[in-house]
């Protein structure tokens, strides 16, 4: 979540962003080790609350593998510190249906007198899943909160939990995408790109906001396009023109959800040529990497990509080796 969200979620973008810029790590991967989820447990009693904080967002960032600690970050939703509050309840988000046994004190967050708790909260009971319905009453509740912030929030996790008005919810979030207030229809866009899959009937409300005149809601429409995949075809060609915007990480971010189009986004294939040529290092990157995920059906940029062994980053010739080899190896 980029950083310029901060100022429409408050504590809520501060957590988000800190949780979700580390992945969270598996046990298989990394090895996770008991006794580090012990000392992280033991550090949520800390004296110091920056110290609880962090504890409970590393927690958070090792995911479902940290399960054992989802009776301590239940107990620390009960913070006299409003972060620690916060960094428990995305943590416990984070463990996804392993913190099943959080929803009854989630649910009590949603009533919390501060309004960044409530949305946490929400977005804690969305990523836990379908193990929360217990949550939906307290949700319906919130999702008539006079704030449309916290009622985005509220669809969001309803979308998931509520699945009988899935489509509902989802038609709600994309008709905040037009509401006045930028900053609930930039809390709208990182909801529904939460809700990545679930949310394919608001590809069309998406793909119109990638004009929107204000660039955060933009890169945040273009993020959850991504999110979609494949279910974001019909958004090919406003990301193609998304490549054009007159902000970078707009640019980049477009190529990025094209890149997870994948093979569907083949329309975008000339606007993704014209964009290896971009000044913008980041650009010519994300284009490249998006043209060896359309693979075969990118060769017209076999040679604008085999033009890219010579650039000058490394990274972006490192790239263009790899795409050339996609493009060539899906035949």
């Amino acid at each position: 979540m980029p950083a310029q969200l901060f100022r429409w979620f408050g504590v809520v973008a501060l957590l988000v962003t800190a949780l979700s810029e580390v992945p969270a790590q598996t046990a298989a991967a990394q090895g996770t080790d008991p006794t580090a989820i012990k000392a992280l447990v033991d550090a949520l009693k800390d004296s110091d609350a920056e110290v609880r904080k962090s504890a409970a967002q590393s927690l958070g960032r090792i995911g479902k593998d940290a399960k054992a600690a989802v009776p301590a970050l239940t107990e620390s939703l009960k913070d006299k510190e409003v972060n620690v509050r916060g960094a428990a309840a995305l943590a416990l988000g984070r463990m996804g249906k392993e913190a099943k046994a959080a929803t009854p004190a989630l649910a009590d967050l949603l009533k919390d007198k501060d309004k960044d708790l409530r949305g946490a909260a929400a977005l804690a009971l969305a990523r836990i899943g379908k193990e929360a319905k217990a949550a939906v009453p307290a949700l319906l509740d919130l999702a008539r909160d006079e704030d449309k912030q916290l009622q985005v929030f509220a669809r969001c996790a309803l979308a998931v939990l509520d699945d009988l008005f899935t489509d509902r919810h989802v038609s709600v979030l994309a008709d905040f995408l037009t509401d006045a207030s930028v900053e609930v229809r930039g809390a709208s866009a990182y909801a529904l790109g939460e809700l990545g899959p679930v949310a394919k009937n608001a590809v069309p409300a998406l793909a119109a906001a990638l004009k929107d005149k204000e660039t955060d809601v933009r890169r945040a429409a273009a993020r959850a396009l991504g999110e979609l995949g494949p279910d974001a075809t019909g958004a090919v060609a406003a990301l193609a023109v998304a490549l054009k915007d007159t902000v970078v990480d707009v640019q980049v971010t477009a190529a990025l959800a094209l890149a997870e189009i994948g093979p569907d986004a083949k329309a975008a294939v000339s606007e993704l040529i014209a964009a290896l040529k971009s000044k913008e290092v980041e650009l010519r990157g994300a284009a490249v990497f998006a043209l060896g995920e359309i693979a075969g059906n990118a060769r017209d940029a076999i040679p604008a990509i085999s033009q890219l062994l010579k650039d000058e980053d490394a990274d972006v010739r490192k790239a263009a080796v790899v795409a050339l080899g996609k493009i060539e190896g899906s035949q």
